[in-house]
């Protein structure tokens, strides 16, 4: 009875000791993954600052060095050319012109503002509904075809859709690719390396040319017809919200603000931030009392416009600015702004049931081929 005994409680003990092994790994297997995620969304975070940042300073420091020379080329071209009593309701019509462009481009910028960000709300409510009906069509499919031998081809086919359409079709580069079968790995790496070349030379993605793909690649299609005979059943309507949250997904991706519009945006933000030399120049002219500028203020340099140029530059730093955030905003993938780094948090849980379910197809495979 002791060695009985001592014997049950070795074995409850080795029993627990393996629970608390399993339960610290996944601990210590869930700190990794959020260290690896805090460090990819901060990676991302300073990409974008720089792509914002860089040409917003640039512009900056431009427009705090040029505009001396630039009012000083004003101001005599208005002397040389107007009477002097004229040169003040000039100054008052250069204003009202700064006014009228400045209010048109503050409506344009904060209309295509809400809108780019909409469509990136709209586009976060799609992915949340597609990876959760992609969970519910893995369950159905385990419980529906464990054991048999399509089980492995629908795994794969739910495992082709996760990486070449839900992570292919939206991150900046094609995550790794799990081949379920030995006969599908070739074509996975196949289908990996074409969408590594198209991914990485394209730094945007096209939905209406995923969505025009023929039914016959779809790997979803693969699904229904494995699994559906006779009646439609709950796999079926399963895929078609899948479909729908796809469609979603596709629609909040694709580009509704055409590129011409950025541009106009800013051609209109250099024609408002040009007028600000103007209004400077014209005042003094005015100042100038008629005569030469750089006659009656033979010592103005660079010190007299340092509280304009100043000024001047913050201007130009804040504008360039906010056309940089639209241009993060307009972009696909690939940024701050962008779902890439929440997504394959998203998935992560999926792909590793995947990873475990394909090694329990692949054993039960070789059992059978054996038996």
């Amino acid at each position: 009875r002791w060695r009985w005994s001592h014997r049950r409680g070795g074995g409850s003990s080795s029993s627990s000791s393996t629970r608390l092994e399993a339960t610290t790994s996944s601990i210590i297997h869930n700190n990794n993954n959020g260290i690896d995620d805090r460090t990819s969304r901060i990676l991302f975070e300073i990409r974008t600052l720089l792509r914002v940042l860089l040409p917003a300073i640039l512009s900056g420091l431009i427009a705090l060095l040029t505009l001396p020379a630039m009012c000083f080329r004003v101001a005599n071209f208005v002397t040389r050319t107007m009477d002097h009593a004229k040169i003040g309701m000039l100054e008052g019509t250069v204003q009202s012109f700064i006014s009228l462009v400045g209010l048109l481009y503050s409506i344009l910028v904060g209309q295509v503002f809400g809108f780019l960000y909409s469509q990136q709300e709209a586009l976060y409510y799609a992915l949340f509904d597609e990876v959760t009906e992609a969970k519910s069509l893995l369950e159905q499919v385990a419980l529906v075809s464990q054991g048999r031998t399509m089980y492995a081809t629908c795994l794969s086919s739910i495992a082709r859709y996760v990486e070449e359409d839900l992570l292919g079709g939206t991150l900046t580069l094609p995550p790794k690719s799990s081949a379920s079968t030995d006969g599908d790995a070739t074509a996975a790496k196949t289908s990996s390396s074409k969408t590594k070349k198209t991914t990485r030379t394209s730094p945007s993605v096209t939905p209406s040319l995923i969505l025009s793909a023929r039914p016959a690649d779809d790997p979803l299609e693969a699904i229904l017809y494995l699994t559906s005979v006779g009646i439609p059943g709950q796999i079926y309507d399963t895929v078609r919200s899948l479909r729908q949250a796809r469609s979603r997904r596709l629609g909040a991706l694709q580009r509704k603000v055409p590129a011409i519009h950025l541009i106009m945006l800013w051609i209109l933000g250099i024609i408002m931030m040009m007028s600000f030399p103007v209004l400077v120049g014209v005042g003094g002219a005015a100042a100038a009392g008629g005569r030469m500028y750089a006659e009656v203020f033979p010592w103005s340099g660079y010190k007299v416009m340092t509280l304009q140029g100043g000024l001047f530059g913050v201007a130009a730093f804040a504008v360039v600015m906010t056309k940089m955030v639209l241009a993060e905003l307009w972009r696909t993938k690939g940024g701050a702004y962008n779902v890439d780094a929440v997504l394959m948090v998203m998935v992560r849980g999926l792909r590793k049931e995947l990873d475990e379910r394909m090694g329990e197809a692949k054993k039960m495979m070789k059992r059978n081929n054996k038996g």
